[in-house]
C-alpha cells in the first residue's frame, strides 16, 4: 500500500508539470491564431452605381484624315452665330462637322453637347458632354457639365439607382448585425441589378466566405479583382484568396482521430509530423514497459534466532512513471494542437470579422445614404452615382 502511494506520488510529480506544459503551449497556439486572424477584410460601405445614359461606352471620334484646325475653327464660329441668331439646328450641323474636322477640341464637345441639349436629344448631349469631360475633366466648364449631366439623368435610372442603394445599405444592415447568410443574398441582388459594380462583388465574397461558400466567395474576390486591376486592397484580396484556396480540417475530426497519437497530423494534412508523434508515443510506451531484474539481500533469522541472510530477486519497471507521462503528455498535446490546426484552417474561410461585439456595437451606425455624381475620366465608364452610408 506504502508502495502504491510512493508510485501515484511520483507519478503526480511528472505528469502535471507536463499537462501544465500542454496548456502553455496551446494558450499560445491560440493566441498566435488570434493574432493571425486579427487582420480581416471589411465590407465596402460606399457604392457606385447609376450609369447615365449615353455614357457607359464613350468612344473618340475617328480621326479624320482631312484633319483641319482652322476649318473646324471657322465652322465652330459658324455654329455659334447661328445659335446666337436662334437657328439651332444649323449650329449644331456646323459643330458636327467641326468635331470630325477636330475631335480633340474639347470647347466644341461642350457647344456641340449644349446645342443637342437645346434640340431635346438628351442621349446625343450627354454623350458630348462626356466626351468634353474625357478630354478636359478640369476644364473651364467641367463644373456646368457635371451639372448638366446631373439633370439630364433620368428619374427612371435615378429611380432605379435608390432601389439599388437601398439593398446595399440591407447588405451592409445585416452585416453589422452578423447575419451573414441573409446579407449574402442582400449583395447577391447588387450584383443581379448591378453587375459592373465592384463593389457588390467584393461585399458578397465576404458574407459567402463568412458562411463557408469558399468556392463560391474566391469566384467573388477573383471577379472583384478583375473589375478593379488597381484596387489599393489588391495585396489583402490576393492574401484572402490564398486563405480560401487551403483545405478546411473539422475539428471534432480532428480529435476523434487523435486518440490514435498522430492521426490527428495525418488528418490536418502533416503526416510526417504525425509519424514523429507516433514514434515519440511509441518509444515513452517502451521505455514504460522495460523491465529490470535487481537482486538484494534480505536479512533473516530462523527460528532459533541465528542469522540466515539470503539474496532475493525483484523484477521491477523503473520508466513505468515517466514514460506513461511522457506518452499521456505527447498525446494529449498533439491531439489539442490537431485541433486548434483544424480550427485555424477553417476559421480562414471566414475573412470577416464574425465577433458578435463588434457586430453589436457597428448596429448604432447611421444608415442613411447620400449620393453623389462622379466622372471618372478616361474609364469609359462615365457618370455615375456614389453612395455613401
Amino acid at each position: 500500500m506504502v508502495r502504491s502511494s510512493s508510485v501515484l506520488t511520483n507519478m503526480s510529480r511528472v505528469v502535471l508539470p507536463t499537462f501544465r506544459m500542454a496548456l502553455v503551449g496551446c494558450a499560445l497556439l491560440v493566441a498566435a491564431e488570434h493574432a493571425a486572424s486579427a487582420q480581416t477584410l471589411r465590407p465596402k460601405r460606399s457604392l457606385t452605381v447609376g450609369v447615365a445614359p449615353g455614357c457607359v461606352n464613350v468612344t473618340a471620334r475617328p480621326a479624320n484624315a482631312r484633319r483641319d484646325v482652322a476649318e473646324a475653327r471657322r465652322l465652330s464660329a459658324a455654329g455659334q452665330e447661328a445659335a446666337l441668331v436662334g437657328d439651332l439646328k444649323a449650329a449644331r450641323d456646323n459643330f458636327v462637322k467641326a468635331a470630325d474636322l477636330n475631335p480633340v477640341d474639347d470647347r466644341i464637345a461642350y457647344d456641340l453637347g449644349r446645342a443637342h441639349e437645346e434640340l431635346a436629344d438628351t442621349t446625343s448631349a450627354i454623350g458630348e458632354y462626356c466626351r468634353y469631360l474625357t478630354l478636359s475633366p478640369a476644364g473651364p466648364e467641367s463644373s456646368d457639365v457635371r451639372a448638366r449631366l446631373q439633370q439630364l439623368v433620368s428619374k427612371a435610372a435615378a429611380q432605379n439607382a435608390q432601389d439599388l442603394l437601398a439593398k446595399f445599405r440591407l447588405g451592409l444592415f445585416l452585416y453589422d448585425s452578423a447575419r451573414y447568410d441573409a446579407a449574402e443574398r442582400a449583395f447577391d441582388d447588387v450584383v443581379q441589378k448591378a453587375p459592373s459594380a465592384s463593389e457588390g462583388y467584393f461585399n458578397r465574397g465576404l458574407m459567402r466566405a463568412a458562411v463557408g461558400s469558399r468556392a463560391e466567395a474566391l469566384k467573388d474576390f477573383e471577379a472583384y479583382l478583375a473589375a478593379v486591376p488597381a484596387a489599393d486592397d489588391r495585396a489583402e484580396v490576393a492574401s484572402t484568396i490564398s486563405i480560401l484556396r487551403r483545405p478546411v480540417y473539422g475539428p471534432g475530426s480532428a480529435f476523434i482521430r487523435s486518440v490514435i497519437p498522430g492521426f490527428g497530423q495525418v488528418y490536418t494534412g502533416r503526416p510526417v509530423r504525425g509519424v514523429l508523434v507516433l514514434a515519440g508515443v511509441a518509444t515513452a510506451a517502451g521505455l514504460a514497459a522495460v523491465q529490470t531484474t535487481t537482486t538484494k539481500p534480505i536479512a533473516y533469522k530462523d527460528p532459533n534466532g541465528i542469522d540466515a541472510p539470503y539474496t532475493q530477486e525483484f523484477t521491477e519497471r523503473k520508466y513505468l512513471v515517466p514514460g506513461v507521462a511522457t506518452a499521456v503528455g505527447l498525446t494529449a498535446i498533439a491531439a489539442l494542437e490537431a485541433v486548434l490546426y483544424a480550427r485555424k484552417s477553417s476559421r480562414g474561410a471566414a475573412v470577416v470579422q464574425t465577433t458578435r461585439v463588434s457586430a453589436l456595437s457597428d448596429a448604432t451606425k447611421n444608415y442613411g445614404l447620400a449620393l453623389t455624381p462622379t466622372w471618372l475620366p478616361g474609364s469609359g465608364t462615365g457618370l455615375r452615382f456614389t453612395a455613401h452610408f
